[in-house]
């Protein structure tokens, strides 16, 4: 029997660690043993989780990052790379924003922000990451990448053109990289994850009621247990749903 590979001794990267999903993932993972590097915009949430994580006996540290930047990106998992070396292996591509208006209302700057943080930031973090695991050549386990798509990438959302559109190329994108890293045998595991709403700061702006919305630490277990599968298997798709949201099963 192929066992679970556990936590420790890993380094993570999770980006939009500052709050929400973010936070709740680096709580989970350097709680269970591996070193966390919590990235956000917003330094001083950065900074609030890493307190957290160290008070419930964790290892982690921020950093500012704009994922939009791709120089930016490419700075700071080339630097995680040279400190960390093959330790560094897990990209949590959690990173969102959601600025909800309709098509007659959606400003070019909503779109492009939107579009920046969800779909280019991604693709960039995961183009340089996987570049920094190809380089470095064979390794004991693979690395792991998990993308938070969302399960509006499958449903569709008055006002939310933007983001449904963001998360839907998101989707997209996760598929062909599955595919580009098997067949060109990569020593990486891409994950994709469509969680339904959860409650964290992003879904403030719905108003929706906090009984129908996910805990975000249910969903990072889901994070948790993707990274730490044993190294023959990976998640092609979860899609995470609450059965108290209205309308279920879709």
């Amino acid at each position: 029997m192929i066992e679970p590979r556990p936590l420790t001794g890993r380094v993570a990267l999770v980006t939009g660690g500052g709050s929400g999903l973010g936070r709740a993932t680096a709580l989970r993972l350097s709680r269970g043993g591996a070193s966390v590097v919590v990235a956000d915009v917003d330094l001083d949430g950065a900074k609030q989780t890493v307190a957290r994580c160290e008070a419930a006996g964790g290892a982690s540290v921020a950093v500012p990052l704009d994922v939009r930047d791709s120089t930016q990106v490419r700075e700071q998992i080339r630097g995680l790379v040279e400190q960390h070396g093959a330790a560094f292996d897990c990209l949590v591509n959690n990173a969102g924003t959601d600025r909800g208006a309709n098509i007659l209302e959606l400003s070019d700057e909503q779109w492009r922000t939107v579009v920046g943080v969800n779909l280019d930031g991604p693709m960039f973090t995961t183009r340089e990451f996987l570049g920094c695991v190809v380089e470095a050549g064979p390794r004991e386990f693979p690395a792991d990448v998990v993308n938070v798509i969302s399960i509006s990438a499958i449903t569709v959302g008055t006002g939310a053109a933007a983001y449904n559109a963001s998360k839907a190329a998101l989707a997209k994108l996760t598929e062909v990289v599955q595919r580009e890293a098997h067949e060109s045998g990569w020593p990486a595991r891409i994950h994709g994850l469509m969680p339904s709403a959860m409650n964290t700061p992003m879904m403030d702006q719905w108003h929706l009621p906090d009984e129908v919305m996910m805990d975000p630490d249910t969903v990072a277990s889901a994070i948790e247990f993707m990274i730490t599968l044993p190294p023959d298997t990976f998640v092609q798709n979860l899609v995470i749903n609450s059965r108290r949201e209205p309308g279920w099963p879709r």
